[in-house]
């Protein structure tokens, strides 16, 4: 009797030992499947757009002036040779209302198109290519643009203070994304000149001619060199000479 009672006793603790194994075996599979069936599913990214490189196709470094009601010509006016979106001279610098700009050459010879729009962080504006007759661009730049800063309830010599302020070499977008930061509202307006912090150097401009036979001042004369454009209205034959008083 004692030896069948030994052998059941073993039989119980093997039964016993399976059991444990088997449950524990079990729980090992019911936490794995527990861990697939709740994995996060990986979520599609929302992609930014990605900034344009520096140097990339839309990226330019340009020869930036400006003109107002006292230097355009005629003189105050804000007749344009090329009007897109405004019948005159204007705009507020955003992206859906963009401040004219004039670019080299004339019609049918322009540097860009009509209707070509640039951005350009020196100023915070968005800017649209409604005129022509701006001067050659400097060398080591891509482009001249010459952009109204309206100034009617300015002086001739605060609105050349403004214009010299940020004319000079700096960096523009063309055809650039509608999301950028702006300074909202004419660059001349209310007496003063609205435009953040310039640049403490921004060059001379230093060309051998340009589209009115004015080649461009760098002696640091009233315009300090910065190379205006020689504004034309709709009714000229493009080759009128003389300069926007700046030159």
């Amino acid at each position: 009797m004692a030896g069948v009672s030994g052998v059941g006793q073993v039989t119980r603790r093997w039964a016993r030992s399976r059991s444990v194994r088997a449950a524990a075996a079990v729980g090992a599979l019911a936490v794995v499947l527990a861990g697939c069936s709740h994995a996060p599913e990986p979520q599609p990214q929302s992609q930014a757009p990605a900034a344009p490189a520096p140097g990339g196709p839309n990226q330019l470094t340009i020869w930036l002036t400006g003109y107002s009601w006292q230097d355009n010509t005629p003189p105050g006016s804000s007749v344009v040779g090329e009007p897109v979106l405004h019948k005159d001279a204007g705009g507020q610098g955003t992206f859906q209302d963009p401040i004219t700009v004039a670019v080299p050459g004339h019609q049918g010879a322009m540097a860009w198109q009509p209707g070509t729009k640039f951005y350009l962080p020196s100023v915070q504006r968005y800017v649209i290519v409604e005129d022509s007759g701006a001067a050659k661009q400097p060398a080591g730049t891509d482009t001249h643009l010459d952009m109204w800063i309206d100034g009617q309830d300015g002086t001739k010599q605060a609105t050349d203070d403004c214009e010299n302020l940020f004319t000079g070499k700096v960096p523009a977008q063309v055809n650039p994304a509608g999301n950028l930061p702006v300074m909202a509202g004419p660059i001349f307006a209310n007496g003063k000149c609205n435009v953040p912090p310039q640049a403490a150097d921004m060059g001379t401009y230093s060309a051998s001619g340009d589209d009115s036979g004015d080649g461009g001042s760098s002696d640091g004369g009233d315009d300090s060199g910065s190379g205006h454009h020689h504004h034309h209205d709709d009714n000229s034959d493009n080759s009128d000479s003389g300069d926007n008083g700046n030159g």
